[in-house]
């Protein structure tokens, strides 16, 4: 029988207001697996009714060390039981074991993180420089915050959203992607007798019935979306008129610059980690490789060489290295716009087809590849694939090898490989991204943030400031003297 995931509303599972069910699809074997909700805003106005009330309670409010001890208590969980989360996840979305292995293992820390800063969270003076009176700087939860994620890292994703809100005194409503949101479902009734009702609630479903009625719900007060830039225009534009903020994580086009002094063999390991590591479904994938002409046609010699001997498979297995894209419509987005690239004159160097694994050939599996002689008018250099797709430019100049790179709508991520640091840091100033990796690439951490500019959206998630996003700055002014009077 196929497994069916409800909607978790109010501490339980609720089946959907429509009694209506979405297929969820296993892209290793493009059958379907099991079946999630087809939420509406009936379910909608639940789920927010019941975040409210949980937010409004005065111990969850007002007291962040209550706040910290329920988000270490959810670490703790998610520290005994985050095995439960992993094959689920691979199934929704096909994503190697190896890699959910290592993101649910360190699920937990996330929260933890947010625990201890709770806990930390202390009233900021103000300094006024004005006689007779004081200020404090205080801070305030929006209440009901809205969380919509991604199908690529589910519940990463998610804990980016929900840990700092959190912490911040919210309640949330999440709204995972209709392609991979058993997971999401599954970590909230996990942590069922954990968290106190309403804190976290899933409603699943599309984005047009679902996220818009979360959107546009007047108790939802502030949204934290991540998805592409379609999805997050339209998020911009429904918000805009109910005057609500927003933090929208976007798309990218990153570009990866090789300078003819970098270390090769790191540079290839970066490449390698930047585009063809979860297949290219990586928001900040290196899609576009920017290279010295003097070291291009060896470098792309040993990357090709690199590819040719991963292996294609299973994603529950060790051994595999490229498992299947996460989902059908993404899995046709790829080919398609690699077909598009070869009418266009672009020549394939490696990959570029659609790959049949024996055992597996119901699954969404393609040909990680190497695109040359792509030039800067070809839909392939403008536009996110989300996919295993590597578009390969030479230069001659710094000035060129920058002017490349931010050759783009998109400002997300960018690599620089030199092994002169001043100089890589000189160049990474003239980078139009949100964050600049040297001589490393594609790594995260709670400490930093992660946002974008232009195309690939505003606001930050992590960082410093991580749970201030997910609340209001309210000025307390003290009187320290008398008031004159004013017409005296």
């Amino acid at each position: 029988m196929t497994r069916r995931f409800q909607n978790f509303i109010n501490g339980r599972c609720i089946p959907p207001n429509s009694n209506d069910w979405i297929d969820s699809v296993n892209p290793a074997t493009g059958e379907v697996w099991a079946q999630i909700a087809r939420g509406n805003v009936v379910d909608v106005r639940l789920a927010v009714e019941s975040a409210k009330r949980a937010s409004e309670q005065h111990d969850w409010r007002y007291n962040p060390t209550y706040r910290s001890k329920i988000l270490h208590d959810i670490a703790d969980r998610l520290d005994r039981e985050h095995q439960k989360l992993i094959e689920i996840e691979i199934n929704d979305n096909g994503k190697r074991v190896r890699e959910v292995k290592a993101q649910m293992s360190g699920l937990g820390d996330w929260y933890r993180h947010f625990a201890v800063a709770s806990a930390q969270m202390e009233v900021e003076n103000l300094n006024l420089n004005l006689d007779g009176v004081s200020a404090y700087l205080d801070l305030i939860p929006y209440g009901v915050v809205g969380a919509i994620t991604a199908w690529n890292s589910p519940l990463m994703i998610a804990a980016w959203k929900v840990a700092p809100a959190l912490a911040g005194g919210n309640a949330v409503v999440i709204k995972p992607s209709e392609f991979a949101s058993a997971s999401t479902v599954f970590f909230a009734e996990l942590l069922s007798d954990t968290v106190p009702d309403g804190l976290i609630n899933v409603v699943t479903g599309y984005g047009d019935e679902v996220g818009t009625a979360i959107i546009e719900s007047d108790e939802v007060k502030k949204v934290s979306f991540t998805g592409s830039e379609i999805g997050g225009s339209r998020v911009a534009t429904t918000a805009a008129k109910h005057v609500k903020p927003v933090t929208l994580e976007l798309g990218g086009k990153s570009p990866q610059i090789v300078f003819r002094d970098a270390d090769l063999e790191n540079a290839i390991n970066g490449i390698m980690s930047g585009i063809f590591l979860s297949n290219g479904q990586s928001c900040v994938a290196g899609s576009r490789l920017i290279i010295h002409d003097e070291i291009k046609h060896s470098f792309v010699g040993r990357l090709k060489e690199k590819l040719e001997q991963l292996q294609f498979g299973d994603p529950l297995s060790e051994d595999t290295d490229i498992g299947p894209i996460a989902n059908k419509p993404q899995f046709d987005k790829v080919l398609s716009m690699i077909d598009r690239a070869k009418q266009e004159g672009v020549k394939i160097i490696a990959g570029g087809s659609k790959k049949v694994v024996s055992g597996f050939e119901g699954g969404f599996f393609v040909e990680p590849t190497i695109l040359e002689n792509v030039s800067s008018s070809n839909e392939i250099w403008r536009h996110e694939v989300f996919g295993p797709v590597l578009c390969v430019r030479g230069f001659s100049t710094d000035d060129e090898a920058v002017s490349l790179a931010n050759d783009t709508d998109y400002g997300l991520a960018a690599g620089i490989w030199s092994v002169d640091e001043k100089f890589a840091n000189k160049i990474a100033a003239k980078i139009d991204a949100g964050t600049v990796y040297i001589n490393h690439y594609r790594s995260v951490n709670v400490c930093a943030p992660v946002g974008g500019v232009k195309k690939s959206g505003y606001g930050r998630e992590l960082g410093p400031n991580a749970i201030r996003d997910f609340m209001q700055e309210k000025a307390i002014w003290l009187g320290e003297a008398a008031m004159p009077d004013p017409f005296g």
